[in-house]
């Protein structure tokens, strides 16, 4: 049986903690004040499913981390791999900002759109450098495929912004013409 690596354990623990501590700041209290306020997808978990989803994605990512931290032996590997998780990490707690600082949920569907492509990277690393932790993150993009990109779809066409960049062009041309 392997021992256990506490400084990898601890190390794996504080990068999850502290993305889950970034999201919250970043989120602020938007999300029971304007996100409230929005007409939600027929989809749409109640808000302790939504929390438990988020705290098994940083279970994932935390047992992810441990296990590129002690199980690949290759520096270049892990350091490929580790930094590929971090992206990912990153992108998901700055795509609070785009949704509930921006207030935008046009913009929330693009981020999920790209958010694609860091994951797929992350994937592909991780079938390729540690199988275990692949098939674990291969169920969180089944996820993000099958529900937060539908849902971010009908959350923005339910409430599309006030404000959208195609409005934008087709007014200031208006306006140019008169």
């Amino acid at each position: 049986m392997p021992t256990l690596n506490l400084p990898a354990l601890l190390v794996a623990l504080a990068l999850s903690l502290g993305m889950a501590i970034l999201g919250g700041l970043l989120t602020g209290n938007q999300l029971t004040r304007w996100f409230a306020t929005l007409q939600k997808p027929r989809l749409q978990l109640p808000l302790w499913a939504f929390v438990g989803v988020g705290i098994i994605g940083y279970v994932f990512d935390t047992i992810i981390a441990y296990r590129l931290l002690t199980g690949v032996p290759d520096q270049t590997e892990r350091i490929i791999a580790l930094t590929a998780l971090l992206v990912v990490m990153l992108y998901n707690e700055l795509w609070n900002v785009v949704l509930f600082r921006w207030q935008n949920t046009f913009a929330g569907f693009l981020g999920v759109l790209a958010f694609l492509a860091p994951l797929l990277i992350l994937q592909v690393t991780l079938l390729l450098v540690e199988t275990v932790s692949g098939v674990l993150l291969l169920l969180y993009v089944v996820w993000v495929i099958a529900y937060d990109i539908p849902w971010s779809y009908t959350l923005w066409k339910l409430n599309p912004p006030e404000y959208e960049p195609v409005s934008r062009a087709r007014t200031s041309r208006v306006e140019k013409s008169e």
